[in-house]
């Protein structure tokens, strides 16, 4: 009987050890992952909610504001200047919350005039050199009329395509904003050239 017993004791230990070894190996494996899932979060594309109204009716459409747009948020390059086309969807610092983030449009780019809209102080205004002037598409959006040109610095990504929910799947529209009024007025590069 002892013998049966310590035989059966002997075989539940070496089971309890195997399955403690392949927990231990694949909690490992998954650990190692964690570095490069953030770095790829934090440097390369990551999906992320918008929340807010700002850039409605091109993000966000649904007016009753449960539903929220899923993007990809591509990181890759955040910080070239000259990647960027006017029209481009992206996310920054919020300049009055460093710890918030704001979805904005590429209106214009350094050296260029824009004629602004209330509340900015100035009817127009020259972007500085590595700065942006951004808008969101809702005309009650809080941008760059309200605290004025974005230094790169600020930005984080770029919103490349919708992905959820899946009957907007697809490329964000670079084309589209406010209402088809003129926002650059004229182009100063002589006085700002274009850096890269």
């Amino acid at each position: 009987m002892y013998s049966i017993s310590s035989r059966f004791a002997s075989r539940r230990l070496r089971s309890t050890r195997a399955t403690f070894r392949y927990t231990a190996k694949t909690v490992l494996i998954g650990l190692s992952w964690v570095p490069v899932i953030a770095y790829v979060a934090n440097h390369v594309v990551w999906i992320g909610v918008i929340d807010g109204s700002s850039m409605t009716p091109t993000l966000n459409p649904e007016t009753n504001g449960l539903a929220k747009d899923v993007t990809l948020l591509w990181k890759l390059n955040a910080k070239n200047y000259s990647s960027y086309k006017r029209g481009e969807v992206v996310v920054l610092r919020n300049p009055r919350d460093p710890e918030g983030t704001v979805v904005k449009r590429i209106i214009a780019f350094e050296g260029e005039e824009v004629r602004t809209r209330f509340p900015y102080p100035e009817s127009t205004v020259i972007v500085p050199p590595r700065h942006f002037w951004v808008e969101g598409d809702n005309i009650h959006s809080i941008d760059s009329n309200t605290y004025g040109p974005i230094p790169i610095g600020l930005v984080t990504a770029r919103v490349q395509t919708i992905v959820f929910p899946l009957d907007r799947w697809g490329s964000v529209p670079s084309a589209g904003g406010r209402d088809p009024r003129s926002v650059v007025v004229g182009l100063s590069y002589s006085r700002y050239p274009k850096s890269t």
